[in-house]
């Protein structure tokens, strides 16, 4: 019976020490929310995800749902950029001031600036 309760407690902290190491890894998340009642600036279809995982900063940009070749393949447009190790509020910063960086992930000339996209982002 003891045996049992050591295991037991073993196994417990070994869970709350896997729960603590993906909280290090794992950061915030920033995207366009339409519950806002605020216009989304890439389109009705494009979706825009800020995350920070394990030191790094991953902005993902998807203009559209993914296209349907057939029943079992499934083609997708989604483009990611990586700032390694910043965290999101100082890669935000440095997607504003580089529209460079910015016109290379959503793949087209625009007129419109990260700027517009950020201010339209929710963060949890």
């Amino acid at each position: 019976m003891k045996i049992h309760q050591i295991s037991l407690g073993l196994s417990f902290v070994s869970l709350i020490g896997l729960i603590g190491c993906t909280e290090q890894t794992t950061g915030r998340i920033c995207e366009y929310d339409p519950a806002s009642g605020q216009p989304n600036p890439l389109g009705e279809q494009a979706s825009f995800r800020i995350r920070e995982q394990g030191g790094d900063t991953i902005f993902t940009y998807q203009p559209d749902p993914s296209e349907m070749l057939d029943q079992t393949v499934e083609l997708s447009g989604r483009r990611e950029l990586t700032y390694r190790n910043t965290d999101l509020d100082t890669a935000r910063v440095i997607l504003i001031q580089n529209p460079e960086h910015y016109k290379r992930l959503i793949d087209k000339e625009s007129t419109e600036y990260f700027a517009a996209v950020n201010e339209s982002l929710t963060c949890r």
